[in-house]
């Protein structure tokens, strides 16, 4: 026979999961369920369970009253929804950490860029010592290059105006193939801006005044030949996919180098051109170049770049030092050449030290702002 104090399943103090939902729970233990060693003696059974009937009815039905409102908290916290019964707004991207420590880094790349390129073009331009530098690294480099003249001849070649062509049509194929037009159009944008900034500094807004220490007084800054260089390279890196990204800033770096270097050679542009042309061409990359959140490969590689443009600052300060010890303002008179002719003939290794230090310093300030266009869209 059925005892008549036995659990039924519609007892909600034997199996919560009646009013809690799906959430399966734990059967409660009744006070009985413990005294089963008393079973054997049944007086004591059932005076027991004589005083706990009136306690266990007065606790099942404040339970039963309780827990619908507890099914009703759990369900509307999984539904995601705030004490209102409304779904929560999500948090604005400039609530997130990492998206403001990108901004502000890109605000600090841009204004950094306009800095520096006020600075040179003043100081390049503006003074004696200044337009004396700046013209003897150039002079420094072609005569190093009399040396090279076959290689010379090589890097004149390599950026040729076919050639930048060429890397224009890759970048829009590749902006095709990604089927991202906004991202081609900030591409786009930064290559037009940065060329028609350019030109009307050096056409319109700036002048190279005549202060006795140089022949040769057109203006030449920026250089538009780097300009365009560098503005191609920072497109193709921003258009590039994650795996593509790594190879094209190494790529870059080393075809905005041999720019510069094949300007300075032919003796076109001073160092301080290539070098302002790269700040106007990054300032305009960095403003333009979306902020994203993508995996990027060769991230110790893209270390390895900070490295050794660190490296070759060095470099160009010891060897600009070095070769301008001893140096004085009576020397730097027109003459033949750009006006330092005499001065590098009495010591030839000046020549070498002045066109290593102009190429250490174009390298550099390329490959610094290539890598932080690089890594702008990136873990």
């Amino acid at each position: 026979m059925d005892d008549p104090n036995s659990a039924l399943p519609s007892d909600p103090t034997v199996d919560e999961s009646y009013t809690r939902g799906s959430r399966p729970v734990q059967p409660r233990t009744r006070s009985g369920s413990r005294t089963s060693s008393n079973d054997k003696d049944p007086q004591k059974s059932a005076t027991k369970r004589k005083k706990t009937a009136g306690s266990k009815t007065r606790t099942s039905s404040v339970s039963t009253k309780e827990r619908p409102a507890r099914a009703r908290t759990t369900t509307s916290r999984s539904a995601n929804a705030d004490d209102n019964g409304t779904e929560p707004v999500p948090r604005p991207l400039s609530a997130d950490r990492w998206y403001r420590h990108k901004l502000a880094r890109r605000i600090a790349g841009v204004t950094a860029c306009l800095s520096l390129t006020a600075f040179i073009s003043y100081g390049v331009l503006s003074t004696s010592y200044g337009q004396v530098i700046d013209t003897i690294l150039m002079e420094g480099t072609m005569r190093s290059a009399r040396q090279y003249e076959e290689f010379s001849t090589l890097i004149t070649g390599l950026v040729s105006v076919p050639v930048l062509g060429g890397i224009g049509v890759l970048v829009a194929i590749v902006a095709a193939a990604r089927r991202r037009p906004t991202l081609a159009g900030r591409a786009l944008g930064a290559v037009v801006g940065a060329n028609i900034t350019t030109q009307i500094l050096k056409d319109y807004v700036l002048t190279r005044p005549s202060l006795g220490v140089t022949t040769g007084v057109v203006n030449s800054l920026p250089s538009g030949h780097t300009t365009v260089a560098v503005t191609l390279s920072l497109a193709l890196i921003v258009v590039a996919p994650q795996w593509f990204r790594g190879p094209s800033a190494w790529f870059g770096w080393a075809w905005t180098s041999l720019m510069s270097v094949s300007v300075m050679m032919e003796g076109w542009h001073r160092p301080s051109d290539a070098i302002t042309a790269a700040l106007i061409a990054g300032a305009w990359a960095l403003a333009l170049s979306p902020i994203e959140r993508r995996p990027r490969h060769g991230i110790k590689v893209q270390r390895i770049m900070v490295w050794v443009c660190l490296v070759l600052i060095v470099v160009a300060v010891v060897a600009t030092i070095a070769a301008m010890w001893g140096f004085s303002m009576s020397a730097a008179a027109p003459g033949s050449g750009y006006g330092f002719e005499y001065f590098l003939e009495i010591r030839p290794w000046r020549s070498r030290v002045l066109g290593v230090a102009a190429i250490a310093w174009v390298s550099a300030i390329c490959g610094l702002i290539i890598h932080e266009v690089d890594r702008l869209a990136g873990e």
